[in-house]
């Protein structure tokens, strides 16, 4: 198939039918795929009358079944009713919604790697972009990334958590020490909120639910997080 004007092969044409069907039956919604610049490699956003799934216009073609596959299964959970997080209501900052998407995707991004895993999508260029990403940011912190209680030492924790569940074991153990040196507090809460993702899991939506309420917890994120239950409707 064709997605923003590149071919990327065959690999995601089961799983595009089956979820545009089910987008146009149970959400009642189109599907439209759009190209976009931005500082992500895809978004997802669910519109009255469309799921718009906007895919970074400088992915490489290799990686964009990859890119595009996640942004898919991040369709898929929202239609299987898993967890999602939100905005309490009140002041924000922009550092409090970057906490709010590097928490989702702690908890969400393990579950969608876990259905595309059997179809072995390269992911070599993310891994690299992201790694180059983290070196970069411990390149600017300054003393508030390791202040405890801060918005940006949580944002520090929840990476660190982050790349240890995702980063390919032989690219991380050198960037991890690198993240202690820098960020000794953060990195040691980054590890509290791993034993919390790890006593949870994520494999069902009511193991994400509990994973995000646990690691949301662990780090007084209340007044910065909201996590609601999809199935009930509740907000956590």
């Amino acid at each position: 198939m064709k997605v923003i004007r590149k071919n990327i092969g065959t690999a995601l044409d089961e799983m595009y039918e089956q979820l545009e069907r089910r987008i146009r039956i149970e959400a009642e919604r189109n599907i439209r795929i759009e190209a976009f610049e931005g500082g992500s490699f895809s978004s997802v956003n669910w519109e009255p009358d469309a799921v718009v799934i906007s895919l970074h216009n400088g992915v490489p073609t290799r990686a964009l079944p990859h890119v595009f596959g996640v942004a898919l299964q991040h369709v898929r959970q929202r239609l299987d009713l898993y967890p999602a997080v939100v905005r309490p209501p009140g002041p924000d900052s922009p550092v409090a919604g970057l906490v709010r998407s590097v928490l989702r995707e702690l908890i969400l991004a393990p579950e969608a790697e876990l259905q595309l895993a059997r179809l072995e999508l390269d992911t070599e260029w993310e891994t690299e972009q992201r790694h180059a990403g983290l070196k970069e940011m411990l390149r600017d912190v300054d003393a508030e990334w390791d202040q405890e209680g801060s918005p940006s030492s949580a944002f520090a924790a929840l990476q660190y958590a982050h790349f240890s569940l995702t980063h390919p074991a032989e690219l991380w153990e050198s960037l991890r020490e690198q993240v202690r040196e820098k960020l000794p507090a953060a990195s040691e809460r980054g590890e509290q909120v791993l034993a919390r993702v790890r006593e949870h899991g994520w494999k069902t939506p009511g193991a994400c639910l509990e994973s995000l309420v646990a690691v949301r917890d662990e780090l007084g994120l209340q007044q910065v997080a909201v996590i609601e239950d999809r199935r009930s409707g509740k907000l956590l």
